[in-house]
């Protein structure tokens, strides 16, 4: 691993001194200059570079430029608020230019599924983010870097181990069931885009709402990302390599006692309990063993890449390539990612054109343990090595001290024990052949293949540290999973323009093919615990294996037409029919319409003459998605592999016994989406706001449900349409630009959404249950009337402070409720009147769904200066922090948290919150309650980076165009009330905001170089 990075770096810094090395391919052979105005006074900062290239120069506080080009070459002058021109060079000497200003955000066009269109022109609720501001960020995934840049995208962190992405909700959950949106790469539809490297990304819209995302039918009923990579582009060649090297460490540590306050901590709970002190002298522990600096660690990022374009009118060539590699905060731990793009788009002919997009990447993911449970909770009184007279006759596994009044391993023991890696090799693309066909009409075609080969190895070596803390026979093993998916789509389009009529009409039929290969192999007693005997071959018993393959197809019919009348009626319709072999064949076919509208109000001759009016449109959609995400052996009741064991001799027997539960009548599961949006827009779009209230209700949702009993547990949970679930929410973006002077320019962008959901129905009204919890049981409760996944528990009202509360705490006949209780406990709460605690006293004690999601994006460019700055947050959602059973309880066995001998109550008056130490707890003070239930609200400083561009003068006698130096950071400073590690939880529909002890937030300092060659 070592030496493949060390020539990774080596191949960019080579190819890097190679382009420094060779100017005169480069050479242009004269000079322009000139000035560039507005008419009323001169504009600095305005871009000025030759089409299809990146040989470009910026104007002085005086509106001038100097630029290097050839005779023939076309300058393109561009500014913020300004319209763009070019004027071809024609040998001339000075170029002088002046801008017109123009509302030129509502001109973009953006895609749409199959298709694009104006933004002036847009129906449905969409939100855009360009390639350059993701390229800011220095992530691994791309999903990370979406986080906070758009209303109605909630990005939550799975994680901040190497390579982790994020879970991205659009407009909330739509299902209990899988909730992750449709990814579409290069009009390639997918599930997994953690191989794309977000500098290669042009532009990201998400397509919010039904009316915009049923023309993917079935896969949109959770919203639809598509992203456009970087195409190629007529020109000269053009080179770009950016470079960044980072340090992280974790964001924050958890506050632990150390050894000395652990060990008084445990004579104190065992004094209130009556007990001896397990301890005569705590101080002789001093700091102890810190388990949390012991597995943690700093670690670097590296972040390179190169693109290089070049070409004709008729032939276009972009090719890039890109190494990443993360090394983990918690020692084991590693990611490394290489990936080569190329695209080519050539015009074969007038009226055909051929070209295609490919992606390979291979990454390398050491997967080193997560080790935050066990290193909040493991005793700080024990060294980490056994003494060395101790360790003489074991192998270097089984040096490690054992854990002495914990049921837990030694972490750093854990840790050197860990062996797996997982290698990832996919190629994601497609060809293409479009047609001009004359009159307006014109086809395309596009084949697109997804293939990924997944591989994982580990190895688990023989090892003794104490009798319940051992692996008497060492284990190995390997897996792979293949994926090879097909895509063809067939479209024919038709257009039709004029300055009163503007008609689309897009028809066409696609297929698809999802096939899915597994094979696990696994062994014991290998000859030894060195690398060249992790291999299955050398196994010599408990031999096994498994495998299956898996396949699903689906073809689909779609069409859609938009309409423009005088660019002010604007209306949209589509139909897509899917046809999945996931069902039977009565129900295999699903039927997804949708229509939307809008009024491009200030078209209106009424409003001719407001000026400062520069958009005013309202819009309306509706529209039904579909779902299939169930097993594709659903339908069927099936047999699997069961092993009998029988008679004296426990004989063992492998054969065949009932599996899973078939249902034949399974049919599409339909999303139904409502929603109703305005645009607002001041002063050529320096000022715009736009809002949009939606309503998606899914109906015939798919769920298992529970099977009787009497059939026994072999069955798995049958499929069903059970289920009905419905959304609301508000969304809003406002944005604000402006050129302060000829020097100072900003950007600034505010998003902020809400979304709850309420399940309005459930497999016959039962409720589902999920979150298995050691210590707390069942975490979250789903039940009609309430949101998915909420928190259910009992409740506190304040400790009791002395005898006479315990005693007066009684129902109206005076039956004490807590009989069991001493000062210093818990009071809870009889909710039902019955004079005891009981299931029946549990009620909803948190929602994990923010009351808000938010995100600020301030960008600001100041002469040769510039700032960006990415905030995000979320306000009113709860988090359950699944480590205080354990660090709170006070009962001297776990690791306590920092603080808790003073916090706990220690007499009348001394504690509302934090109950008595105490190793017997006769109340239940820690039972499932309310205590552990805290507010998520938080705001994160996600983003921030200050860079310089070389003025152009000098890096152009290196023939250099533009070089910037930067310097930035990821996840700098967080401002909450959470107790835990971070606040930012993701997690499935039915387990949101549940604190695991997740892998410790990077906090990010990097520094890196843009070129432009």
């Amino acid at each position: 691993m070592g030496k493949f990075s060390d020539q990774i770096r080596l191949l960019a810094i080579s190819l890097l001194l190679t382009l420094f090395a060779g100017p005169s391919l480069l050479a242009q052979d004269q000079t322009v200059t000139g000035v560039v105005s507005s008419g009323q006074e001169p504009l600095a900062g305005v871009s000025v570079f030759v089409t299809g290239t990146n040989n470009g120069a910026f104007t002085s506080v005086d509106g001038e430029y100097t630029i290097k080009v050839n005779a023939t070459d076309t300058l393109v002058f561009s500014y913020l608020g300004y319209e763009t021109i070019q004027e071809p060079v024609n040998g001339r000497q000075r170029i002088d230019v002046q801008l017109s200003q123009s509302a030129y955000q509502l001109e973009e066009v953006v895609a749409v599924g199959y298709g694009t269109v104006r933004k002036k022109d847009l129906t449905g609720a969409i939100s855009t983010v360009k390639g350059e501001e993701l390229a800011m960020r220095n992530v691994a995934d791309v999903t990370q870097a979406l986080q906070g840049t758009m209303a109605g995208v909630q990005v939550s962190s799975n994680s901040g181990a190497p390579g982790s992405g994020a879970s991205v909700l659009v407009r909330g959950i739509s299902t209990i069931n899988d909730n992750s949106p449709l990814y579409v790469v290069d009009d390639m539809p997918l599930n997994d885009i953690s191989w794309l490297n977000p500098k290669d990304i042009e532009s990201v819209q998400v397509l919010k709402d039904a009316s915009a995302a049923a023309i993917f039918g079935s896969r949109a009923s959770n919203g639809v990302i598509i992203i456009q990579t970087k195409k190629a582009k007529a020109g000269k060649l053009s080179i770009v390599f950016d470079g960044t090297t980072s340090i992280q460490q974790a964001a924050q540590a958890p506050p632990l006692a150390d050894g000395t306050e652990y060990a008084r901590v445990a004579n104190q709970a065992a004094a209130n309990s009556g007990l001896e002190a397990p301890f005569s002298d705590p101080a002789a522990f001093g700091a102890g063993t810190n388990w949390w600096e012991q597995v943690t660690q700093t670690a670097p990022i590296h972040n390179y890449s190169l693109s290089i374009n070049k070409g004709t009118e008729d032939l276009k060539v972009s090719t890039g390539f890109s190494y990443f590699n993360q090394g983990g905060l918690i020692k084991g731990g590693d990611y490394e990612r290489i990936t080569l793009r190329l695209n080519t788009d050539l015009k074969a002919a007038e009226w055909l054109r051929i070209g295609q997009n490919f992606n390979l990447s291979k990454d390398v993911t050491v997967n080193g343990p997560n080790l935050v449970w066990d290193a909040v909770r493991a005793e700080p009184i024990i060294p980490v090595y056994l003494p060395e007279f101790e360790q003489t006759g074991r192998n270097e596994f089984s040096r490690f001290h054992p854990t002495t009044r914990t049921d837990l391993s030694n972490p750093m023991g854990a840790l050197a024990r860990n062996f797996d890696q997982t290698d990832y090799l996919r190629l994601v693309g497609n060809t293409y052949a479009i047609l001009d066909l004359g009159r307006g009409f014109s086809a395309e075609s596009r084949f697109g293949v997804y293939f990924s080969n997944w591989e994982n190895n580990w190895f688990s070596p023989d090892y003794y540290i104490e009798p319940t803390d051992r692996l008497d026979v060492n284990q190995v093993g390997r897996s792979h999973n293949n994926r090879t998916n097909f895509n063809w789509n067939n479209l024919l389009h038709y257009t039709l323009q004029s300055d009163i009529h503007n008609l689309k009409v897009t028809a066409g039929y696609t297929m698809e093919s999802f096939e899915h290969r597994t094979l696990n192999g696994a062994g014991n007693a290998v000859p030894g615990n060195a690398p060249e005997f992790r291999y299955i071959e050398a196994a010599t018993t408990a031999f096994w294996a498994q495998g299956l393959n898996e396949r699903n197809t689906q073809a689909s019919y779609l069409s859609r037409v938009e309409y423009g009348y005088k660019y002010r009626y604007l209306i949209s319709a589509s139909f897509r029919a899917d046809g999945s072999s996931r069902f039977s064949e009565e129900n295999r076919w699903g039927f997804f319409p949708a229509v939307s509208a809008a009024w491009n109000i200030q078209e209106e001759a009424f409003l001719k003459d407001v000026r400062w009016l520069s958009q005013l449109k309202l819009r309306a959609g509706w529209g039904q998605v579909g779902n299939q995400n169930i097993n594709n052996d659903a339908l069927l009741t099936t047999l699997g592999r069961a092993i009998y064991v029988y008679g004296a001799d426990e004989a063992l027997d492998v054969g065949a016994a009932p599996a899973t539960v078939g249902n034949p009548d399974l049919r599409w599961e339909a999303v139904e989406d409502l929603n109703f949006g305005l645009d607002f827009g001041l002063f050529n779009q320096s000022i715009s706001f736009t809002v949009d209230y939606f309503e998606r209700r899914s109906k015939d949702m798919l769920m298992q449900i529970s099977i009787p009993a009497y059939l026994g547990a072999a069955f798995s949970t049958p499929w069903a349409n059970v289920g009905r679930l419905e959304t609301r929410g508000i969304e809003l973006t406002a944005a604000y630009q402006k050129r302060v002077s000829t020097d100072l320019s900003f950007n600034i962008r505010l998003n902020a959404s809400r979304a709850r959901s309420t399940m309005r129905e459930l497999a016959f009204g039962e409720e589902i249950w999920s979150g298995n919890h050691q210590r707390l049981d069942l975490l979250t409760r789903t039940a009609e009337g309430q949101p998915a996944g909420a928190f259910y528990g009992w409740v506190t009202n304040g400790i009791f402070q002395n005898e006479e509360e315990v005693i007066n705490h009684t129902d109206e006949f005076g039956n004490r409720i807590q009989p069991l209780a001493q000062p210093g406990d818990f009071r809870f709460m009889d909710l039902n009147g019955d004079g005891r605690l009981d299931d029946n006293d549990r009620r909803t004690i948190g929602n994990p769904e923010p009351e808000l999601t938010f995100g600020l994006n301030v960008s600001m460019n100041y002469k040769a200066f510039d700032l960006f700055v990415l905030f995000n947050g979320v306000y009113g959602n709860d988090v359950l922090n699944a480590l205080q059973p354990y660090t709170h309880a006070g009962n001297g066995v776990y690791n306590a948290y920092r603080g808790a001998l003073f916090d706990a109550w220690n007499g009348e008056g001394t504690s509302n919150t934090q109950p008595r130490l105490a190793v017997r707890d006769d109340n239940q003070n820690f039972r499932y309650s309310d205590y552990f239930i805290q507010d998520g609200t938080f705001l994160r400083l996600r983003s921030a980076q200050i860079g310089y561009t070389i003025p152009a003068a000098l890096s152009q006698t290196v023939n250099i165009n533009r070089a910037r130096i930067f310097i930035g950071g990821e996840n700098l400073f967080t401002w909450t009330n959470y107790s835990g590690l971070d606040p930012d939880i993701g997690g499935s529909a039915l387990e949101r905001g549940i604190d695991w002890g997740q892998y410790p937030l990077p906090q990010v300092f990097m520094a890196g170089v843009n070129i432009t060659f």
